[in-house]
């Protein structure tokens, strides 16, 4: 047997060792695209009526959130009116206390003003020792202190 001989034996085992994995390879390939063929039924057969499904659920909870939208915009909408009629009801509850106080004030301070009148007509004015009397002053002080 010479070498050429032996090589090409070699050569074929391993030939057919390779036949073999491909083969092996291949039908193992087979049994995966099946495998993924049910698995994608299968995934269309329940993914699709679950996608519908989530839609559906999606689409009532825009509803609800359109709902209690609308539910927040009334709550608002009637807190602003009691808080306009708690106002006006204020305004009108303390506007008779407003008046009295005002009316209060006034007659205080024409009370202060008819008793600083009063005070100043009892006590005779005196010009300050620094401040030169106008000799028409004088004339007229001696008139007022002749009439009482």
């Amino acid at each position: 047997m010479d070498t050429v001989n032996v090589l090409l034996g070699i050569l074929l085992v391993v030939a057919i060792a390779t036949c073999g994995v491909a083969i092996w390879a291949l039908l193992e390939g087979v049994k995966t695209a099946r495998s993924m063929r049910v698995l994608s039924d299968d995934l269309d057969a329940r993914a699709i009526p679950l996608l519908e499904k989530a839609d559906v659920a999606v689409d009532a909870l825009n509803v609800e959130l359109l709902r209690i939208d609308q539910i927040v915009t009334r709550a608002e909408e009637i807190t602003e009116r009691v808080q306009s009629t708690s106002r006006t009801v204020q305004d009108v509850a303390n506007a008779p206390a407003e008046i009295v106080t005002d009316i209060a004030d006034r007659v205080r301070r024409a009370w202060k003003r008819h008793q600083a009148e009063s005070a100043s007509s009892e006590a005779e004015p005196r010009p300050a020792p620094d401040v030169e009397q106008d000799p028409g002053d004088l004339a007229g002080d001696t008139e007022r202190a002749e009439h009482v």
